[in-house]
């Protein structure tokens, strides 16, 4: 039997963002360690990069070693990228963002960039502010071995573990192998564009609810990433009289490539890190209408009132997303939370690292959640956080840490300036913390293994 891996999602997420996010980092994370438990034929990963170039696959063995991830380098391994180009759809993307979408602007740029890129390299790097092309690396620069995908086997599973929520080449073939009696499991990370279409850009909410009734097509099995997305699921497949199995697959704690409660107190610290200059308390994760960083921003207007001078920074570590101008506003409109909030929008895993091993504690106030990755990471560094009660949230952690309506700023104002002036309630939440039997990627892959084997 062999286990076929959707990846088309995070191909083509890495060809326009260098670091990865909750759903891609835990593909590349249970991928890498699912390789190592079985046979490495077994574990394959597939992907369709458009309806034209056919499916090509790979041992997940051979792309996700053990090296930090890099989305320069998996692009290169899978052939997608030449290590000789001048530079990458990443990189390509990085500068057009400087244009309106759709501006005629924006294409201009983008066909003088490529034609220098073609003919003038190093200057089509300099027009782009880009460094020098370097061969230091260029022993990573290696492509990997791929074919392309002529057929199934009728024991072979196929498992959509992405947001596959287009259709894909591979989508199309996961289909004809279920109407053949195949398995095909699919991951669902949560049901927030159908449950909460308000917290969604429209055309996300559509083409989501458009893909949820399409896995009922193909899904075998679901694996939800937590009880609260089980549930979700349960209730939405109710109004079809749906048999299909429906399983909860919790996700883990560790950062991985650090150890637990890791403090690095000697280590050069990263240059985001080195900026903030006081106490500070973060929050990780993308800044759009869903995460509520919007009640930060309040909660801190009172604290600046109420403590001063002894009010910590906000680390905020994510990019922007959707829905984001009335926190936008806010910011804009109080020069004193401008000093008081930093905002760290490109964040590497060092990075990430260094902030939560530095802070005073971890707030989390998302409305709602398929898991809470950033939560569990915190927990992993022995930092105690204040989160959400809402949706999946209190699984991550129990009682390890403290809850509040996401929507009760009042009570987070209260929870948050506890923490703050008490440090002796904070250290006796982290002992218990830096005590707790926490999960490990390799325990989340090893759990998956046991629910594709069954």
């Amino acid at each position: 039997m062999k286990y076929y891996f959707d990846i088309t999602d995070l191909v083509k997420f890495a060809q326009k963002n260098g670091s990865v996010s909750g759903i891609q980092r835990v593909q590349i994370r249970v991928l890498q360690h699912l390789s190592s438990v079985r046979e490495k034929d077994e574990i394959l990963c597939a992907f369709a990069i458009n309806r034209f170039s056919g499916i090509k696959v790979c041992r997940a063995k051979d792309l996700f070693t053990n090296e930090a991830y890099s989305a320069s380098r998996m692009l290169v391994r899978l052939g997608i990228e030449k290590p000789s180009t001048s530079f990458s759809k990443l990189e390509l993307y990085g500068e057009l963002a400087k244009y309106k979408k759709g501006s005629l602007r924006r294409v201009l740029r983008k066909v003088e960039l490529l034609t220098l890129g073609r003919l003038f390299p190093d200057y089509a790097r300099a027009q782009m502010s880009l460094p020098p092309r370097s061969n230091e690396n260029a022993h990573e620069q290696k492509t990997i071995e791929t074919w392309s995908l002529l057929g199934l086997e009728d024991n072979d599973h196929i498992v959509m573990i992405g947001t596959n929520w287009n259709t894909s080449a591979f989508e199309k073939r996961a289909r004809q192998h279920s109407k053949r009696g195949g398995r095909v499991s699919q991951v669902i990370y949560d049901l927030i564009p159908y449950r909460y279409p308000q917290y969604c850009i429209d055309s996300l909410t559509k083409k989501f609810n458009v893909f949820l009734n399409r896995s009922r097509s193909f899904a075998s099995q679901y694996i939800c990433i937590s009880e609260a997305t089980k549930n979700d699921l349960l209730d939405y497949l109710s109004d079809f009289n749906s048999d299909v199995s429906v399983k909860s697959w919790p996700l883990a704690h560790e950062f991985e490539g650090y150890q637990r409660n890791e403090k690095c107190l000697e280590s050069p610290q990263p240059e985001h890190v080195k900026k903030i200059q006081r106490p500070y308390v973060l929050c990780v994760g993308t800044i759009e209408v869903r995460k509520n960083g919007i009640a930060l921003l309040k909660v801190w207007q009172r604290l600046l009132k109420e403590l001063g001078d002894k009010t910590p920074q906000l680390v905020f570590a994510g990019k922007y997303g959707w829905k984001i101008e009335p926190f936008k506003k806010l910011l804009q409109e109080d020069p004193s939370l401008q000093q008081a909030v930093t905002i760290i929008p490109q964040a590497t895993d060092a990075d990430l690292a260094a902030l939560y091993q530095k802070c005073l504690f971890f707030v989390y106030p998302s409305l709602a959640e398929g898991w809470g990755l950033p939560v569990g990471e915190a927990a992993w560094f022995g930092k105690y956080s204040i989160a959400s009660e809402s949706s999946s949230l209190p699984e991550v952690c129990g009682d390890l840490v403290d809850y509040v309506d996401p929507n009760n700023i009042d009570d987070f104002m209260q929870s948050i300036k506890h923490a703050i002036t008490d440090e002796e309630y904070r250290k006796c939440r982290e002992e218990n913390i830096s005590q707790a039997s926490l999960r490990t990627w390799r325990d989340v892959a090893v759990h998956l293994n046991q629910l594709l084997d069954h």
